[in-house]
Formats: C-alpha cells, structure tokens, sequence
C-alpha cells in the first residue's frame, strides 16, 4: 500500500521486533544497521508496539503483509473509535458523519501513502472519551479513570511518540478553553480530576520509564532533525484540495504544487463548504460546553500545523505563528508541525457531528439545508478511489539468501555486506526479507541516526547516489579511500541491487555504472541472480591491501 521509501522502513521496523525477541536481542536499539555504530529505535518512528501484536503475521506472512494490514486497518479504527466517541454527545448519524471525515480525512489519506507511525492514532478519539469521564462526568472512582488515562498513553508512546505529544499539546489547549469557559465548576470537579490525574502520571511514568531512560540516556540519542519551517500547513492547503482527494480538478493540483513539503504532508484540506458548516455549528451548538472544546481542539491543532511562520502559496511570510513557541522548546521542536493537521481532523468531525446532531432542534427547512451543505462537505473531501500501491517482489537475491555472506565462524556476529545504492530505503527491506541474515553500514531512511554514523559516511556511500552523478572517479585516491572504506566496517561483501521498479532514482544506466566500477576496484566480475532483477554480488572480496594498492585482476568488457 502506497509507495516505496517509507513503507519499507516501517517493513524492517515490523520485523525487527519478532526477530530482536526470539534472537535475544534488545528490541530498542539495531548495530544491524548503521554499523558498528547503531540506532536507537526510541528516537524512530518504530511502532514497537504494533511490531510486536502482529509478531504473528509477520512471522507467517512476511513483514509486507503486517504492514498492509495495519496501514489498512488504522483509517478504518480511526474511524469506528471516533464514532463511539462522538456517541457520546451525538446521535448515531451525526456520529458516523464526523467519524468518517477523522478517519479517511486527507490528512489520514495522504499520510496512508507510506507513514504508518502518522495513521495510527486510534488514541486520540480515546482520549476523548477518557478525559470525558476524568474531567466532566466523574461517575466513577478516579483512579480507574487515571488508570486508563495512564495505559492509553503508554500505548501510543509505544505506537508513535510524536502522535501522542501533539495529542498531549492539543488536549492542554482544551482543557485550557474548557476550564475558561465553565469556570465556576472547575472548583468542584478539581479534586476528582487531580487524584485521576496523579494516578495516570504514575501508571505512565512506571511502564514508560525503560523506554524514555533508553531514549534519552542511552546510547545514539542524537536526532536527525527535519527542515525547520517546510512542512508545515499552507494557508491554502485548508481550503485547495490536493492529489489525495477524488474531486481536485487541474487548477487545484496546480496550485497545491505549489506548498512546501511533500504530497504526503499535505493533509490540512478541509474545504469551503465543510469550513462553512463548522462555523454554522458554532451559531447552533455555542450553548454546550463540548462544543468549545471541540472548536479548541480543531482550531489550535489547525493553527499549529501552519508552523513557525505562515506560509501563503508556498510562499514564507515572517508572520510568526504559535508553533514558534514549540519550535524553540527542548522535547518538541523536532515535531513536524503539519502533523498537527491529525487532531485538527479530529476536532473538526466532532464540530461535524455536534452541528448535524443540533439541527435536530431546527425545523426541517434548515435541517435539510444543514444536512445537506455537510454532505457537500463530506463529499468535497472523498479520498480517491485508485489509491497508489508500490510493487513489492522476493526478489531473489534477498528472498533465496543469495545475497548473504558467508559467516566466519570466528566473528561472533553476522558478516557485513555493503548494499548499493546506499540510498535505497529498500535495503532495509532487502535485510529483513533475509531474516537479518547480514549486518550493514547503511541505514536510509532511519530518522534517529546517531552523529558518528553521519560523519562517517564516505566515497562507497555514494555509489549510484542521484545526488552523486555518475559513479566515483577512477583513480587511485578513490582506490584507496575505498579500501579504507572496507577495512573500517569489515565489509565481506559488497552487492549492487537490482533495478527497482518502485525505486525511479535507480535507473538501469545506474546500475550498469556502479556494477562497472566496483569491477574495476575488485577486480572481479560478480555473480548475479537469476530473476527478473538482477543483483550483481562480489562475496569474495580480495585483501583490502590489495584493493587499496590496485594489485587485482582485470575485468573486461561492460556490465
């Protein structure tokens, strides 16, 4: 589902757990890519829980299949937890209405095409119903409402950290709103809220403890930060329909091509007439307190997406914004703040279903007219029926362990194999489908890479790099920095993988350089697979000695 790149990484993410826990490796942390120097999978968008309930699937069926499964699910339980939670204000229809826009909104759309850390955020319609019982209703005792409270937010801290941070940021400005706006209850219900409170702070503290100590006092805790101020939520974006969208007509495109980012973070459309009907709940449902919270979430998320500064068809206007604040804030000026546009969703279906269900005092006049600008506004935002999905073959070279080195019995770890191009987020595919069988220097696509692993990063790296025309030059530096390339990782296999179909970087005149290169530096023809893609693997490599000297054979002709 979607396209290549990112949903390979979530691929290897799927496997890692499985594998870490029946090998008797710690499941936070891989020396199996970037090494010797390793990743710290708390500073990833590793879905370490997720990983670990579809172990199963995975297992049987590949970490492909977990993955579709999830990506596929995740709208779709989005979906039905905001229904049970609008229920709770609202009548049945109204409910669905506003369910259906938070779980295939177009944030939830866009982000489906490779992010699945971004579509899974089933807890916050749970958050809604727990903070309900917690703050408002306070029918029963408040430690199980704060017991609650606390396992919910373990849960996403283990599914996708900055989800549950910006979930954490937009439930504060609700509550802050709500307690403004029904000030003279907040005295009564303070002692309820307080122990329920303390309770979820202890629950949370107790089982997130391992995993936020390993996050930030163990080892690799570098980030890799983003661009500031680039993905972010244009001005336009809320009211121009983008790719993701069935009705986008050319102008539109036109103009969405113009937002920073990506087509993937682009998922703040709400369009005009849906905006209207928002404001039209206002005038019907201003008289319940929920309506305000509602607004404050759907309103400050959406604020707070525009990022630092606003941005006006791409354009970037030193108007500073609220996201400001958190950009300059230790634990969260790495969110990306277009993400924001996920609660944004979320309180614009709950405004949804608060207006449909009000028009219920209205007479029938407006009612229809109400029901049916919402419609309009439903239909305004259907995501597109033919949605992408990338080609995912075995290919041999990984699928066989072709492409696996040899163990030396006296490593004690698995070989080292240097996968090109070092670019590829496939790779980390191409290991996991080899059940891990080899370790590797490269890791693209890992957003925690720690700074030893970016400083070292050399000629071999950019090997059929499109960022690095052509293949490196031939001489002896080159030769030599090569060698010394291999000698630092112990590198006993180099592979140059196959033409990728979903991969377009990674053209056949590509593969062909790279192949012809490593010949020239090896000295060696390779093996190559036997299936449609071929990869060329060297599993012999010469002494690095004579690599860096050049005293190795002589390869003719082309690849």
């Amino acid at each position: 589902m979607g396209g290549a790149g990112d949903a390979d990484e979530y691929a290897w993410f799927l496997a890692w757990v499985p594998f870490a826990l029946g090998h008797g490796h710690n499941p936070l942390v891989s020396h199996y890519v970037a090494f010797p120097h390793g990743v710290n999978l708390m500073w990833n968008t590793s879905v370490l829980l997720p990983s670990f309930l579809v172990s199963p699937l995975t297992v049987i069926f590949g970490a492909a299949f977990s993955y579709n499964v999830l990506v596929t699910l995740s709208p779709a339980l989005g979906a039905t937890f905001a229904y049970v939670a609008f229920r709770r204000w609202t009548g049945r229809l109204p409910a669905l209405a506003g369910a259906l826009f938070f779980g295939f909104s177009p944030y939830m759309v866009s982000q489906s095409e490779g992010h699945l850390a971004q579509v899974m955020i089933m807890s916050a319609p749970m958050f809604l119903i727990v903070l309900d019982r917690l703050l408002v209703v306070q029918s029963t005792t408040p430690w199980r409402d704060g017991v609650a409270l606390g396992l919910l937010a373990w849960a996403q801290l283990l599914t996708g950290e900055e989800a549950l941070a910006m979930e954490a940021v937009t439930a504060a400005i609700a509550v802050a709103v709500l307690a403004l706006v029904a000030r003279h209850q907040v005295l009564c219900h303070f002692p309820y809220a307080r122990d329920g409170a303390t309770v979820a702070a202890g629950v949370f503290v107790v089982l997130s403890a391992p995993f936020l100590a390993f996050q930030y006092l163990g080892p690799y805790k570098v980030q890799d930060v983003h661009p500031v101020n680039v993905y972010v939520s244009d001005l336009l974006n809320f009211f121009v329909p983008t790719k993701v969208t069935r009705l986008a007509p050319a102008w539109a495109l036109s103009i969405s091509s113009h937002f920073t980012g990506n087509g993937v973070e682009q998922g703040a459309y709400i369009g005009i007439p849906l905006a209207i009907f928002v404001i039209l709940t206002l005038f019907v449902a201003h008289h319940r307190l929920v309506t305000w919270a509602a607004l404050a979430v759907g309103a400050g998320a959406g604020l707070l997406s525009m990022g630092p500064t606003l941005h006006v068809l791409g354009h970037v206007n030193p108007l500073r914004l609220p996201d400001d604040v958190l950009q300059r804030m230790p634990l969260l000026h790495n969110l990306l703040p277009d993400r924001f546009a996920s609660m944004m969703t979320l309180g614009v279906g709950f405004l949804v279903a608060l207006g449909l269900h009000e028009l219920t005092r209205l007479r029938p006049g407006v009612r229809a007219m109400g029901w049916a600008l919402a419609v309009l506004g439903l239909v305004a935002v259907l995501p597109i029926t033919h949605f992408p999905a990338a080609s995912s073959p075995l290919y041999l070279a990984f699928d066989t362990g072709f492409s696996c080195p040899h163990p030396t019995p006296s490593a004690g770890r698995p070989p080292v194999a240097f996968l090109i191009p070092a670019v590829n987020e496939m790779n980390l595919r191409w290991q996991a489908e080899t059940n891990f069988c080899f370790l590797m220097p490269t890791a693209t696509g890992m957003t925690g890479t720690n700074a030893a692993y970016r400083q070292n990063v050399g000629l071999l790296f950019t090997v059929g790099d499109p960022a690095h025309p052509g293949p490196p030059p031939v001489s002896a530096a080159a030769r030599e920095q090569a060698a010394q390339e291999i000698r630092q990782y112990d590198i006993t296999e180099i592979v140059v993988g196959p033409e990728s179909p979903t991969n377009p970087p990674w053209f056949p005149q590509g593969q062909a350089e790279a192949v012809v290169w490593v010949e020239w530096l090896l000295g060696q023809a390779p093996q190559q697979s036997k299936d449609r893609y071929i990869a060329y693997v060297w599993k012999d490599l010469p002494p690095v000695s004579d690599i860096a000297s050049g005293h190795v054979g002589t390869v003719k002709g082309e690849a």
